[in-house]
């Protein structure tokens, strides 16, 4: 999970508009200067921004602002479905350029989103419907359609909630080595969750010494290094308790948690009820 410098390009429009149709989400942990709306339309894993680690589902719909680290990773239990997501990049200048002042009214966007946002259930109705109207629309009508979004996103902005604990920091060029270090130990975690994961290892991946490695890890990532591997960890479960009847006590010691007793209290830690309340809530 390669956390690297993505440099948008779309010197013909305004905004970019993709449309993936994949057996699975495989990004790689990235970011760039662009802000992103990105619409899950199907498919579940893990949605990676920030300091965050937590479940998808269809419907997700975020809103990422400059700089912000983000990937969606498939749930291995939903690989055998097709995966469709609609991702729309645009610049930050669009919302302060001095050509359309209109757009002056969707600027509080670029200015809230660097922890990223994700929007709520009563707001993403109306905003993909503006979303499915840009691909069938040709060149003024698609920017038209893409103002439509804007506009929606502005509307609801009060239904929209912080996703990372913190503010991403600006990227920079002296950063990058330290990006791949704490790339390289982010993808160490996801490969073996299922066992022991300890902070030596980790810190000679990272290639800084044990001691300095805990201090390293909570600058460049925003959270302590046990807080984020248990992130992860209950992020699985939830995929599991939702996609499988397997017991609660071995879905907890399949993402490595070596106690039933430790796993129901980092889960309701995170989530605010039990595995099985949330497994018949879902």
């Amino acid at each position: 999970m390669n956390l690297i410098k993505e440099h948008v390009v779309h010197p013909h429009e305004s905004f970019r508009l993709l449309r993936l149709e994949l057996d699975a989400f495989r990004g790689v942990r990235h970011r760039h200067r662009h802000l992103e709306l990105t619409w899950i339309e199907t498919g579940a894993g893990l949605r990676y921004v920030g300091d965050s680690v937590q479940p998808y589902e269809a419907g997700d719909l975020v809103l990422l602002g400059p700089n912000v680290p983000h990937a969606w990773i498939s749930s291995q239990h939903e690989q055998r479905q097709v995966h469709r997501a609609t991702v729309i990049q645009f610049a930050p200048d669009l919302l302060t350029t001095q050509l359309l002042p209109e757009l002056a009214a969707a600027r509080a966007l670029g200015e809230t989103t660097g922890q990223g946002l994700l929007v709520g259930a009563a707001a993403r109705a109306a905003i993909t419907d503006a979303i499915l109207r840009i691909p069938h629309q040709p060149g003024l009508r698609a920017l038209s359609a893409f103002v439509e979004v804007l506009g929606q996103l502005e509307l609801h902005q009060g239904s929209m909630t912080p996703i990372a604990s913190q503010a991403a920091r600006a990227l920079a060029t002296s950063h990058t080595e330290q990006d791949r270090r704490i790339a390289r130990v982010i993808e160490w975690m996801h490969i073996n969750l299922a066992r022991e994961l300890r902070l030596e290892e980790a810190a000679r991946l990272a290639h800084v010494s044990p001691a300095a490695f805990s201090r390293f890890f909570s600058r460049e990532v925003g959270k302590s290094f046990t807080d984020y591997i248990n992130d992860i960890r209950c992020g699985e479960t939830c995929l599991l308790l939702r996609a499988t009847d397997k017991p609660v006590r071995l879905i907890a010691s399949e993402c490595g948690f070596e106690t039933l007793s430790h796993f129901n209290r980092q889960f309701r830690l995170r989530f605010g009820m039990s595995p099985r309340e949330f497994r018949s809530r879902h």
